[in-house]
């Protein structure tokens, strides 16, 4: 994938969603992005006249956020869709409608208590989508140019890879791979050392071939690359890392010697709880 073909930006129409959509407009205004759906939903179980009013409102306001594109230097066709229905399964379904190959949610509310972002509609979102999901945390400050790739091999972490390096061609990408130190015997340290050896040669080739695969695609020069494989608990590694990137990039279950779980890896689950920075995310 060397462009956005469809976003969908799904917005409750709050300050968060206001972060989403200047996102949204940056990836339009630089051609990255061919084509634009507005998504809001209104809620079920409102009465009928408060429901119609909600839904005539959202569509004047999002109409309206469309008209002024032009002004800004976006060309992009763009859309709206009002529906009424549960938010989560809504979005889903709507991505799927319009064969989204990427949504822009704004970041739900931060609280200090841990595992906030689980039960959200972005967490959701995220969880059970067809497609990689952008979390828009920040206001954005012009292009993405410094990108932190969490990369374990897995599905999901090449789906997002290849949408990061759709959104943001000509960033700085920087890959981390960390791992726990292994456990093992003095007799099978030898052979438990050659084996994380073998792993790192194979996903630095699959970080090579997928960056080779979208730059011939789209026919743009090559992105600033590094690799680090790092052996030490991947909790600390990555938070060590998150004030360096303006975009984290990771799959949500993680794989091999990283911990998963039937929900979002522990891992995503930390960075999404934690970080402030926007991050692109995708199921396997």
């Amino acid at each position: 994938m060397h462009k956005i073909k469809h976003l969908l930006l799904a917005t409750d129409l709050t300050d968060r969603s206001e972060r989403a959509w200047q996102r949204a407009i940056e990836l339009c205004r630089d051609g990255r992005t061919q084509r634009l759906s507005l998504l809001h939903v209104v809620a079920v179980g409102l009465p009928p006249t408060l429901s119609e009013q909600q839904l005539t409102g959202a569509q004047a306001f999002l109409a309206d956020k469309i008209a002024q594109l032009p002004s800004m230097g976006v060309a992009t066709p763009a859309s709206t869709i009002v529906r009424t229905g549960h938010p989560f399964s809504t979005i889903i379904g709507e991505g799927i409608a319009v064969k989204a190959d990427l949504i822009l949610v704004g970041a739900p509310g931060k609280t200090p208590y841990a595992q906030t972002f689980v039960g959200t509609t972005a967490e959701r979102v995220i969880r059970f989508g067809e497609c990689p999901v952008l979390l828009v945390n920040q206001p954005p400050r012009g292009r993405y140019a410094k990108v932190l790739v969490a990369f374990d091999g897995s599905d999901g972490a090449m789906r997002s890879l290849a949408a990061a390096l759709a959104i943001a061609p000509d960033a700085e990408f920087r890959f981390v791979h960390a791992w726990w130190p292994p456990r093992a015997s003095f007799g099978e340290s030898e052979d438990t050392r050659r084996s994380i050896e073998e792993d790192n040669d194979r996903l630095k080739a699959m970080i090579s071939a997928t960056v080779q695969d979208v730059v011939a695609a789209s026919q743009t020069a090559p992105p600033r690359i590094a690799i680090d494989l790092v052996e030490n608990n991947p909790y600390v590694v990555m938070s060590n890392e998150l004030r360096w990137p303006d975009l984290i990039v990771m799959g949500t279950h993680s794989k091999g010697r990283l911990a998963s779980t039937r929900s979002i890896g522990q891992l995503a689950l930390h960075l999404l709880n934690e970080s402030t920075r926007d991050i692109l995310l995708s199921r396997p």
